[in-house]
């Protein structure tokens, strides 16, 4: 029996139907230059079933204890139908760049059916008019829940359906089997008794740790206390974070949109900074965009904003098994510096080292011990009782994933991968998710907000149009 951990669970125990707790990978396709006609979508849907055995939880649903007592289980679904999970669909005329950033709102705001293996691929045809792609590209849209895995894990996935040459005939290589031993199904008695065991243990567990981390928990406890006194006596939504839209109530639709952009002037920024890499300068053009947007709004004008940035704390031997391993660290992002550069000095003496994944690690664990050894009941109450309106990321106006891919060209069925990009989960408090990727000489800078907080991402798009304007401006300016 395959039990899910307390930081997994807790994506399934916060999920509402209005803020779901999927996230999404999006990858473009350009068939060009391909061989013998177009892509077949029978042939991604083969390609696709011959890879199932890359990771158990493709065949694999979840069930839960009675009343969340203890954490559910994955489980065998004997009933699987890769045709439910694999889509096909096309844009309608012109197929534009808006038009499938909207499509990708609507498939993104669903939540997946819990009652089947968590996740979807949607192929989507019909690109038409994409900046950067000849007409008849296409899109792979795949969604997964993130108690089953993260943006980095989702990324090694995909990547493994690819290969480094233009192969039309790729779906009919047969992959390796990897097997996997059956997830049994416990009965109702059994779980009830495992739950008690479980609980009782983890209760233990928990006074032993608290008492080796009395340090961590007394700082984590006058934190809470300070934002609680700051939020009733000052009315302030963050502690030490100026309030914005994005801090408001979630619905149930999201907005996505961004470009992509050439990764040389990000490259290029960096090189003028000691210490710096593309990882600052993509914090740089966030919160230069952020800040332009609010400015338009005139909201928050002149206030320093900061970021949560979510850094992958997976190692080189660490796999798609492996699933969610990933950090949350505060970024100053010293929006109220008006020189990029000098901006660029300040978010990288501020974040410090963010590429020292052992200090990182270290503290993550400190942390986990203590969450993975909340008895379920607890940690089902606080999810559910984690309501829209409660504050569930503290210490960020906007949250910020950045992804590392292939620098290498990859091709599907032989047809090229352009670029790609993800969408992370919203969190009350945190409405605005940045999400940067990068692959060969491009970068994806998408954006994923609430239709009531962003109703117009176009604004958006165009901020960080003009953030990215003003670094290369920057750049002419320096000897």
């Amino acid at each position: 029996m395959y039990q899910i951990d307390s930081e997994d669970a807790n994506f399934l125990f916060m999920e509402r139907a209005g803020s779901p707790t999927h996230i999404s990978l999006i990858a473009l396709y350009d068939q060009s230059q391909r061989e013998h006609g177009t892509t077949r979508f029978q042939h991604i849907l083969q390609l696709m079933a011959s890879r199932l055995s890359t990771a158990p939880v493709f065949k694999q649903k979840i069930m839960r204890v009675p009343a969340d007592l203890d954490y559910p289980y994955w489980v065998d679904d004997e009933d699987f139908d890769i045709d439910y999970h694999v889509r096909h669909l096309a844009l309608p005329r012109p197929g534009d760049w808006r038009q499938f950033c909207i499509q990708v709102s609507r498939l993104h705001s669903r939540p997946l059916d819990r009652s089947r293996p968590l996740w979807e691929l949607y192929v989507i045809e019909g690109l038409e008019n994409i900046p950067g792609l000849p007409s008849n590209s296409f899109a792979l849209y795949f969604k997964i829940h993130h108690c089953a895995m993260d943006e980095f894990t989702a990324l090694e996935l995909i990547e493994s359906l690819h290969e480094t040459i233009a192969n039309p005939r790729q779906h009919e290589t047969p992959s390796a089997n990897i097997a996997h031993l059956p997830a049994m199904s416990p009965g109702l008695t059994q779980m009830l008794a495992l739950a008690g065991v479980n609980n009782s243990l983890r209760s233990l567990r928990l006074l032993r740790q608290s008492m080796v981390n009395y340090r961590l928990i007394s700082r984590m406890l006058t934190r809470a206390s300070v934002r609680v006194a700051r939020k009733f006596i000052e009315g302030e939504t963050l502690a030490d974070v100026p309030a914005t839209r994005f801090g408001g109530h979630l619905g149930s639709a999201r907005v996505f949109e961004g470009m992509f952009y050439s990764r040389k002037p990000f490259d290029e920024l960096a090189a003028q900074v000691p210490g710096a890499n593309i990882r600052h300068s993509i914090l740089l053009v966030c919160g230069e965009a952020l800040r332009l947007y609010l400015e338009r709004h005139k909201e928050a004008e002149g206030i320093p904003l900061t970021a949560l940035l979510q850094i992958n704390l997976r190692n080189a031997g660490a796999h798609a098994l492996v699933g969610n391993r990933i950090a949350i660290e505060q970024a100053d992002l010293f929006t109220n510096v008006p020189n990029l550069l000098e901006r660029l000095y300040a978010i990288v003496g501020g974040l410090g080292d963010v590429d020292d994944l052992d200090e990182l690690e270290g503290r993550s664990i400190k942390l986990r011990s203590l969450y993975e050894n909340l008895p379920a009941p607890l940690l089902a109450f606080l999810g559910r009782n984690a309501n829209p309106t409660r504050q569930l990321m503290h210490g960020g106006n906007c949250g910020i994933a950045i992804i590392e891919g292939p620098q290498k060209p990859l091709y599907l069925l032989g047809a090229k991968l352009y670029g790609l990009t993800s969408i992370s989960p919203l969190y009350s408090g945190c409405g605005l998710m940045f999400n940067a990727s990068s692959y060969c000489e491009l970068i994806a800078l998408t954006f994923t907000s609430d239709c009531k907080l962003m109703a117009d991402p176009l604004v958006m798009r165009d901020c960080i149009d003009e953030a990215i304007a003003g670094i290369k401006a920057q750049l002419e300016k320096s000897p």
